[in-house]
């Protein structure tokens, strides 16, 4: 029984120590985080849908300059105001900044726009995508490829308004049909 005394006084004597730096240094990591699993998140304006946003995973950083951070994937589904389908946009990482609306979007970044909700008009494929909401534009300066029924274009650096009804390569190349040349000369 003593020595039973002696053991239990030793182990408290030993116990083990929390650094409280690192306790406040984990805590300080986690501390104003949000996040969220299997995320879907309906964009309207107005009363219509404009988009549908889902992500397997979202982080909020609520400290200053906060913003919201998908690591792990996004997709985007748009929409016009018949809730036709009119693009769809992925990307492996995404994050905005809620101050001033900058969206970075990179790894992967994938953008389908539709004729009619069915049939793909364009495709963007591009290593990193921003918007510039001061500017509304879309702009990337990585290499970027868009195909096209009949043709597919490169170029190093884009930019293209927000439902890229409109866009340009900075420097492009590739082969291309012109609109004229769909001509029907019967």
């Amino acid at each position: 029984m003593k020595h039973l005394l002696y053991l239990a006084l030793a182990l408290i004597c030993c116990s083990c120590e929390n650094d409280m730096n690192a306790v406040r240094a984990l805590d300080k990591d986690k501390a104003g985080v949000e996040e969220a699993f299997n995320v879907e998140t309906i964009m309207s304006q107005t009363a219509h849908v404009k988009g549908v946003l889902t992500a397997p995973y979202m982080e909020r950083h609520v400290e200053q300059p906060a913003y919201t951070e998908f690591p792990r994937s996004l997709r985007v589904v748009f929409y016009n105001d018949s809730l036709i389908q009119t693009s769809i946009l992925t990307a492996n990482y995404g994050r905005m900044e809620e101050k001033n609306n900058n969206i970075l979007l990179r790894d992967s970044v994938v953008f389908i726009s539709y004729f009619k909700g069915m049939i793909p008009k364009e495709r963007l494929d591009c290593k990193e995508l921003k918007w510039d909401d001061k500017r509304k534009l879309f702009v990337s300066n990585t290499f970027c490829r868009v195909a096209r029924p009949g043709d597919t274009l490169y170029g190093q650096g884009l930019e293209a308004n927000q439902d890229f009804s409109w866009w340009q390569f900075i420097n492009a190349y590739g082969s291309f049909l012109p609109p004229d040349s769909m001509v029907n000369f019967d």
